[in-house]
């Protein structure tokens, strides 16, 4: 049972890794034929669709009750127009090992989080941890410029950070309630609510977009955003939070810049510095070490979780 538990944690960990490492590179590529809203705006259908699609074959239609709606409609806010709108913004003029080197430190965001919801304790480790991650993400957004790498990467960056920093409250915010709805059924219901919010505001500019210039490329890189990134990865991601801690989750996202990365450098070209090399070094091994060692001493504290 045991065994078979971790191997299923596992693969889903490998799966999300693989879809998101990729899509940064997806996106940029998108984002080279499409302003960032127009292209915000046909990715939310295109996942609302797929997961609509999802959740009328799986028959997961969820009962929300009144005390949870006030959680709900926070998801909602921080799944998109927050998270994703600016994550897309940002995207625009950062590179793809940067984003998913900041979308790797989540762990240091929902730790701090997860304490104060008092979900987590804070240990000293932690805190060393959580220093290693950010110091490492100073490293990388602070490196002198290039013709690739200028201010303009440094504002990418931030918005980067914001959107991060409202996808850890996501992952924290969503743990009381992912286990009563369902992974599905919870972030069928966010991106609807999501998606409501933030259509008077985008639909204007989808108008407005020079749809001449767009090629399969881009109608690819729309499709894998809104079906891989919004529909598949969101749902393998709320089924890890029902099953670990928010912290542990996003400690086994740390290969992602890894895979961002090689295939960023192997696709548009991007150029990997020292400084990105040594920066991301700093943030995986803060990651790695927020949790490692109670990973390590709790051998079955997972397994106990499930059989309780």
């Amino acid at each position: 049972m045991s065994g078979r538990f971790r191997s299923s944690v596992f693969l889903l960990m490998l799966a999300h890794v693989s879809i998101t490492g990729c899509g940064y590179v997806i996106v940029k590529l998108g984002l080279r034929e499409f302003d960032p809203v127009p292209f915000a705006s046909l990715r939310f259908l295109t996942g609302l669709v797929a997961l609509s699609i999802m959740m009328l074959t799986l028959r997961c239609r969820p009962k929300i009750e009144r005390g949870d709606w006030p959680r709900v409609i926070a998801l909602a806010l921080l799944a998109v127009p927050i998270n994703q709108l600016v994550y897309l913004i940002g995207m625009r003029w950062t590179v793809p090992s940067h984003a998913s080197l900041l979308y790797g430190s989540t762990a240091a965001f929902a730790l701090l989080m997860s304490a104060a919801a008092g979900y987590e304790k804070l240990r000293a480790y932690k805190f060393v941890a959580i220093a290693l991650a950010l110091g490492g993400l100073l490293i990388v957004m602070l490196q002198p410029g290039t013709s690739l790498l200028d201010r303009e990467h440094l504002k990418g960056d931030l918005l980067v950070i914001l959107a991060v920093i409202s996808w850890a409250g996501y992952t924290v915010v969503a743990k009381p309630i992912v286990k009563k709805y369902g992974a599905l059924s919870l972030s069928t219901f966010c991106l609807i609510l999501g998606t409501l919010i933030v259509l008077p505001f985008i639909i204007p500019t989808a108008f407005q977009q020079d749809y001449s210039r767009v090629t399969m490329i881009g109608v690819f890189a729309v499709l894998y955003t809104g079906i891989m990134l919004t529909a598949v990865a969101y749902t393998i991601w709320f089924a890890l939070i029902k099953l670990i801690d928010p912290s542990q989750v996003a400690i086994l996202t740390a290969p992602q810049p890894i895979v961002a990365s090689t295939v960023s450098a192997i696709v548009i070209g991007e150029v990997i510095g020292i400084p990105l090399i040594i920066g991301g070094v700093f943030v995986i091994t803060g990651v790695l070490t927020m949790d490692l060692p109670a990973l390590i001493g709790r051998k079955n504290s997972i397994t106990s979780k499930i059989n309780r």
